[in-house]
């Protein structure tokens, strides 16, 4: 059975007002919560209404917080649908996304999370400032402006910025929107921030947003989000278990490698059709999670599970 879940911005506002009403974290709560407020409902939230409920989540998370760690998604309404049921676990969310948001609405609405312990933000961000016309300079002072802030006032925050997605519209070609990322990525290397590329497991062979994540050329669906999430979930991992580009550089040149106290040699493997990196790494590795599957990823140059089926690659045998 589907599980229901909000389809329309006033069903998602109706949702979360209601779990504030509630005292209750909307990002900690089942996709259908409260369903029978919110089902069917007509109209359309203002900016500014969003903007209120999003200072009132922060401050309510603020409150109970206590010591745990908390992550906040940050942006536009790429940002807004991100479903509850995908964000990585083991840690606190706050989602502050608004529809229509563009790098100079998020500079203005920061002050929002002045009260609250960050330990992570993912920025999504530029879209909309593609559409109303703004030059890349200023996209790229705005968000600039936005690490700094963050960076001031949430010192110890890691800061993640996300690449801005491909479309299918013909008025957003990719070729502009990868010309902004190239040097969203520089300024990230330059301000201490993180860049993760979204935009090259999202585009197709046309060089557009791949038609099954999308139903309007701009805004993804839930099987995008699983792929967006799998990005999240590996770069962290990465980052925790130190594979920089040095290690990654190493381990595709390497004919054996050690984990968790054993040992490996990498051996030819031909994938069989929809087979998925989790299966293979249960199989050689024991384990399916993103620390093991991604040692295969990274050796074989693979982006988030995406297989070459009926193609070599190579894949870990334990040695004594």
């Amino acid at each position: 059975m589907v599980m229901m879940r909000p389809s329309s911005g006033i069903e998602l506002y109706k949702q979360r007002l209601e779990a504030l009403k509630a005292g209750l974290i909307h990002t900690q709560l089942p996709p259908d919560s409260f369903q029978s407020v919110w089902e069917g409902s007509m109209g359309h939230p203002t900016y500014e209404q969003w903007k209120i409920l999003l200072e009132r989540e922060a401050k309510a998370i603020a409150a109970v917080q206590g010591k745990d760690c908390l992550s906040v998604m940050l942006g536009d309404s790429l940002c807004l649908w991100f479903p509850v049921d995908l964000l990585p676990p083991g840690q606190l969310w706050l989602n502050q996304g608004i529809y229509g948001d563009n790098t100079a609405g998020i500079l203005k609405r920061l002050s929002a999370l002045a009260d609250n312990r960050i330990h992570d933000v993912y920025l999504m961000v530029g879209i909309n400032d593609i559409r109303q016309g703004r030059s890349d300079a200023t996209i790229i002072n705005n968000l600039r402006h936005i690490v700094g802030r963050i960076r001031m006032h949430h010192i110890c925050a890691k800061v993640f910025i996300l690449s801005i997605l491909p479309t299918r519209l013909a008025a957003l070609p990719n070729t502009r929107i990868r010309q902004i990322n190239s040097k969203i990525e520089g300024l990230a290397r330059q301000d201490g921030a993180i860049y993760l590329d979204l935009n090259t497991p999202f585009t197709d062979a046309a060089d557009m947003l791949r038609e099954d994540f999308t139903d309007d050329g701009v805004h993804v669906n839930f099987a995008a989000y699983q792929l967006w999430q799998q990005v999240m979930e590996q770069t962290t991992s990465r980052l925790a278990l130190q594979r920089d580009d040095r290690y990654q550089n190493w381990l595709r040149e390497s004919h054996r490698f050690s984990f968790n106290g054993k040992h490996y040699v990498w051996m030819p493997y031909q994938v069989r059709p929809g087979e998925t990196l989790e299966e293979i790494s249960l199989k050689t590795l024991g384990k399916s999670d993103v620390h093991h599957y991604d040692l295969i990823a990274i050796k074989n140059d693979i982006n988030y599970q995406v297989l070459p089926h009926n193609e070599t690659i190579y894949i870990p045998r334990e040695i004594a």
